[in-house]
């Protein structure tokens, strides 16, 4: 088993500068880092230093010991910075095996591998065209949808903003016809006010008439009342109406 099947990224990689680590150092509690990040974490005048990870305390910075290990260690391509490479030959990979399905590099070439990355690209790029153009067909139906959609929401909107005209109209006739009918209403009840009022002025003036003749009445028969005439009493007797 390599190194690199027992190791993490998380175990390339400096805590402090979360890179890929480099002179890589191990401090006394087991964690590592690159030798300048710890050194430039680290400030010369103190006596005490603390894990940047465990935040364990170290006295010394004699600790800082060369980690062997991770130094010579050959970093796997998902982790390593630079162009892929094959393993067997840190060389690129810059052949295709039609037997195999791979890419190769040139050392390859030479042992089981039947390699022709041109041929291989010139049979396989109708293939890309063909589904180059399968995707600019999709794509323009998209556009053609979508401009449908947009045609179809704004004639949603010009449809909406008509219904609201017409219902602003129809709600203004509304309040004008209402108004109107207000209007009536208020000069019937004006009109029946006057014609109730005049008909019981006339009646007030009729009953304040009668009153004037009830009190002229009592008047006469209070003064005949008072006359010892009694032939002149008889006369004004047959002569008062009541």
């Amino acid at each position: 088993i390599c190194w690199q099947t027992l190791l993490k990224k998380e175990d390339l990689t400096c805590p402090i500068c979360l890179e890929l680590l480099k002179n890589p150092v191990t401090i006394p509690c087991g964690h590592s880092f690159c030798k300048d990040c710890i050194k430039n974490c680290w400030p010369p005048e103190r006596d005490r230093y603390q894990c940047p990870q465990c935040r364990k305390r170290h006295r010394t910075k004699s600790g800082l010991n060369k980690n062997v290990i991770l130094a010579d260690l050959d970093v796997a391509c998902d982790v390593c910075p630079e162009e892929k490479k094959l393993k067997a030959h840190r060389s690129l990979m810059e052949l295709f095996c039609r037997t195999d399905q791979q890419l190769l590099c040139c050392l390859c070439s030479v042992e089981q591998h039947k390699v022709s990355s041109a041929a291989e690209r010139a049979q396989r790029q109708p293939e890309q065209e063909a589904k180059k153009d399968l995707l600019l067909q999709i794509l323009q139906d998209k556009d053609t949808d979508l401009q449908s959609l947009q045609q179809k929401a704004q004639d949603i909107k010009s449809s909406a903003q008509r219904a609201v005209q017409r219902s602003g109209d129809m709600f203004r006739e509304i309040v004008l016809l209402l108004e109107r009918r207000r209007s009536e209403v208020e000069q019937l009840i004006l009109f029946e006010e006057k014609t109730q009022l005049s008909r019981v002025q006339g009646l007030q003036d009729q009953l304040q008439q009668e009153a004037t003749e009830v009190r002229r009445s009592l008047s006469e028969l209070e003064e005949l009342s008072n006359n010892p005439d009694h032939n002149q009493f008889i006369l004004h007797c047959l002569s008062l109406r009541v």
